[in-house]
């Protein structure tokens, strides 16, 4: 310990620098230079979370600047101009207003089949791993016969029963990744459930409540995590392909799918479907992205590469 120990500043310009205190434990570099080498080391993470970003802005304050999307003019199927960043439709309405609508549409539905998908996974999940024996053989063979149902048919089926709206759309696509989600969440809980420090809770007398809450459910961050960045496009594309065979959001509401229906009767105009399929993709692939760098992050087998 007799060389001379570098400064949080050298450390800072050599990000690699590992910094000892006074006594020979190495400190946490700070969030800066930690935040610096994991754009470094994951580059497509990093893009992926600017598109995320870039999707969300738009949907939250992107209709205070592109005016309303259900106005209409006579400028009907205008092209691409100074006055029309993207055109118009068939009824005259600012196309690039109803782009970004569409945008605040797909979040939310994507956001609300999240929040519906994964409450009713943690709760169905850790409570089929405590319980086990009877109710989590009867969930299971649920679960089985659910996952025997293609994901975008057991969708039809939900919106055809719930009826339509895209808050009927966000619960069925909830229901659905709940159910794909909760095999995942009973997993990791009888992992946690085996450990000695649960065992432990349960000498000292710690109720169920409190083993799930303290001990099981700070475990599902990271699985859940990747799984959920995953879903959150998944939800994107459901929402498109429901309105593509037209049981999605009903009109007038702007829905990237729905943009796509109308514009197969109108090719002669190439950016109907230019700009909302665009726009899906960019949404789609951003949080694709998002959800492979948190997989490599979290997966300790990864983290070499």
């Amino acid at each position: 310990m007799s060389q001379a120990q570098p400064n949080t500043a050298q450390a800072q310009a050599q990000p690699n620098t590992i910094v000892f205190d006074e006594f020979g434990i190495a400190e946490k570099p700070p969030r800066s230079v930690r935040a610096r080498r994991l754009l470094r080391q994951h580059p497509l993470g990093a893009f992926g979370l600017l598109l995320v970003i870039v999707v969300v802005f738009l949907a939250a304050f992107g209709p205070m600047f592109a005016g309303d999307a259900d106005t209409i003019s006579p400028d009907i199927l205008h092209g691409i101009s100074e006055e029309y960043w993207f055109g118009t439709d068939r009824l005259g309405r600012d196309y690039l207003a109803r782009v970004i609508a569409g945008a605040r549409l797909s979040m939310s539905m994507a956001l609300g089949a999240m929040v519906i998908g994964v409450g009713t996974a943690l709760v169905w999940g850790m409570l089929s791993a405590y319980a086990q024996k009877s109710f989590d053989l009867l969930s299971q063979r649920v679960i089985d016969m659910l996952l025997a149902f293609p994901g975008l048919v057991l969708l039809l089926l939900l919106t055809q029963v719930i009826g339509r709206g895209w808050q009927s759309v966000a619960l069925g696509m909830g229901i659905i990744f709940a159910v794909s989600m909760v095999r995942i969440v009973r997993a990791s809980a009888l992992a946690t459930l085996a450990e000695a420090y649960v065992d432990s809770a349960r000498v000292v007398g710690a109720t169920p409540y409190r083993i799930l809450w303290r001990h099981v459910l700070p475990n599902m961050g990271p699985p859940l995590l990747i799984y959920v960045t995953t879903l959150l496009g998944a939800a994107i594309l459901f929402e498109g392909a429901l309105s593509f065979l037209g049981l999605g959001v009903p009109p007038p509401e702007p829905s990237w799918g729905r943009m796509l229906t109308e514009s197969r009767t109108l090719w002669k105009y190439p950016h109907l479907s230019i700009f909302p399929g665009v726009a899906m993709t960019v949404a789609v692939l951003g949080f694709n992205l998002v959800g492979d760098s948190i997989r490599d992050i979290f997966d300790p087998r990864l983290r070499g590469a």
